[in-house]
């Protein structure tokens, strides 16, 4: 079974939407279409579709048969049962998006609460560094490829946070956002142009899934920054604080170096940046 994230469950159920209405002749949704439906812009769905590609093993198909050999494939492994291929209501033209499902943030959210609710986040974030701090979390050093990989991944941390620009003063949060996004993006996309090392283990996974979900809700503040207050600026901020933690955890947990854990850094200053009033 391909393991794969909350959101890359949502992408694959919006992609196969026409099919697993019953019509198994229609054509998969569009990338605008997917855009629409889990609230990422178009080039965060693409990017998302390129992994999904990979994890399933048809990134080397004519590009014309991936996207319908995507759904088979998710159907036929039962990756769209349950909640995944629940119908997404439409929003209303200038509603703010709706609540986006966790990833293991706090499960239990009210608008009143979002503060405890990130705060919740972080700890679960500082138990996850102190775990691998401790070595609960820890990588075969032995593996073929391991070392060199290492390498690779802390060299490009370092060239996403050289090239990351500080906000203007008087920016606004959707500014700042998209300024976070570009460095996360940048990160996620030379991480995901490497396959990783046979035998990877859960710190990378951790690291990687943490990249993925930060730019997924970066990717929303850059958009339109959910109001002040609501049940959806509640769950960004714990999904980004979670995010922090992942990418903390693992970067240690896997001994990536102090770049890669400023890496998690800046998803935090994101998280604050989704905060802000």
């Amino acid at each position: 079974m391909v393991r794969l994230t909350d959101t890359q469950h949502r992408i694959l159920a919006a992609l196969s939407r026409p099919v697993s209405g019953g019509d198994r002749y229609a054509t998969p949704a569009t990338n605008q279409e997917i855009a629409d439906e889990v609230f990422l812009s178009v080039d965060a769905v693409k990017a998302h579709l390129r992994t999904l590609y990979g994890k399933f093993g048809i990134e080397d198909l004519p590009q014309n048969q991936k996207r319908a050999r995507l759904v088979e494939l998710s159907i036929e492994g039962g990756y769209l049962q349950g909640a995944a291929v629940e119908e997404t209501p439409a929003a209303e033209e200038g509603a703010p998006p709706p609540p986006l499902p966790a990833s293991g943030a706090p499960a239990a959210r009210s608008n009143r609460f979002w503060p405890v609710l990130a705060a919740l986040a972080g700890a679960a974030a500082l138990i996850l560094a102190a775990l691998a701090i401790a070595g609960v979390f820890s990588s075969d050093s032995s593996s073929t490829g391991v070392g060199a990989y290492k390498t690779a991944v802390r060299g490009f941390c370092e060239l996403a946070l050289s090239g990351s620009a500080p906000a203007q003063p008087g920016a606004s949060p959707e500014e700042r956002a998209r300024g976070y996004l570009e460095t996360i993006e940048t990160m996620r996309g030379r991480l995901e142009s490497v396959p990783p090392p046979a035998g990877a283990t859960e710190p990378l996974d951790r690291f990687r899934e943490g990249l993925a979900n930060a730019a997924d809700y970066t990717a929303i503040v850059a958009q339109r920054k959910p109001p002040a207050g609501s049940r959806a600026e509640a769950d960004v901020v714990a999904e980004l604080t979670f995010a922090a933690g992942q990418v903390q955890a693992g970067a240690v947990g896997y001994g990536l170096g102090g770049d890669c854990v400023a890496i998690g850094d800046l998803v935090a200053r994101s998280a604050r940046n989704a905060a802000a009033p």
